[in-house]
């Protein structure tokens, strides 16, 4: 059992003094007490951590830090590094939106022509995403029946959309695949894609100039990203779950690189936002937000020891035939 959580409630002005008391220097106290009126001092907290000192004799599978910064930490660093990774999250979800309308469009497509109702026939889906699951209990259900449940309560939640209702009132309340696609949320879609048979998982990736298994590894991690994003966490040095798989040499050769990195950094967020950057350019023909994302990354703030190799970048990253402009 744990040991009872005994802190109370600090004002601001309160917050702000044990910051201090702890080694962190501030340069302007009324603008740190607006900061910490506008972020909170708990969310800041997930930025300041990389610059307290480590424990001694800690656990080596748990980052466990003092409560005592490093010297040099200054409150005025820690609100940039938040800043930064604020204005970077808000660029991946803007790039984010437009891969997922691009992979709505593309599945919709590609496997809309077996059948408008692809999505509600398991005999044109998958055999081991319909396959009932080898155990004899009445509840049992397969990966589709899962799947078709989510699916169907999406659908009612939408029932307030005009498309929505002009299919129910017209068509027995029957979306075909391009309007049903755009009740999906990511995750769903996501689990779509893995379910339809390989032919149409080629074609579609095929579309984004990956192979099946690649793109759905992508897909995933994006997933991931989009949910990290939305609710508004820290990204910057994240070690994310779920890592998309790097394809073959010479089938993305402006990607190879990605073969160099190590474990740590396959983990971080520079190898989805390196493939989310080359999908960009490769279905849109528009490499705007990959130079976006190069002046963003190039403007990390200059703090302490934080940077771009935190993320996982390689260095001289810019140099890369990816980045270059």
């Amino acid at each position: 059992m744990g040991t009872p959580y005994e802190k109370q409630h600090l004002s601001y002005e309160a917050q702000l003094e044990r910051l201090q008391s702890r080694g962190m220097h501030v340069e302007n106290e009324a603008e740190a007490i607006r900061t910490l009126r506008a972020v909170g001092y708990y969310r800041l907290s997930a930025y300041s951590h990389p610059f307290r000192l480590k424990k001694p004799g800690g656990r080596p599978d748990h980052d466990e830090r003092l409560d005592a910064f490093r010297a040099g930490t200054s409150f005025e660093g820690v609100s940039a590094l938040w800043q930064f990774d604020r204005t970077l999250r808000l660029h991946l979800l803007d790039g984010l939106e437009t891969f997922e309308v691009a992979l709505r469009t593309s599945l919709a497509y590609h496997a809309g022509k077996k059948s408008p109702f692809v999505h509600l026939t398991p005999e044109c889906l998958d055999t081991e995403f319909v396959k009932q699951p080898d155990t004899s209990s009445p509840h049992r259900m397969s990966r589709y029946d899962r799947w078709l449940m989510d699916y169907l309560h999406r659908v009612g939640a939408a029932s307030g959309e005009a498309f929505v209702k002009w299919f129910e009132e017209k068509y027995e309340a029957k979306l075909p695949i391009w309007a049903a696609v755009e009740v999906l949320q990511m995750g769903q879609l996501a689990a779509l894609y893995k379910g339809l048979e390989l032919g149409d998982r080629s074609s579609i990736a095929d579309d984004f100039g990956l192979t099946p298994k690649v793109f759905g590894s992508a897909i995933a991690a994006f997933n991931g990203i989009r949910n990290i994003c939305a609710h508004h966490s820290r990204l910057w040095n994240r070690t994310l779950v779920v890592s998309p798989g790097r394809p073959k040499l010479g089938v993305a050769p402006v990607l190879d690189h990605l073969h160099q990195l190590n474990g740590w950094q396959l983990k971080r967020l520079y190898t989805p936002l390196a493939e989310l950057a080359w999908l960009l350019e490769v279905r849109t023909g528009d490499a705007s937000w990959k130079g976006e994302t190069r002046r963003i990354v190039s403007s990390f703030p200059d703090v302490m020891d934080a940077g771009p190799a935190t993320m996982g970048f390689p260095q001289e990253w810019q140099a890369l035939e990816l980045w270059m402009e």
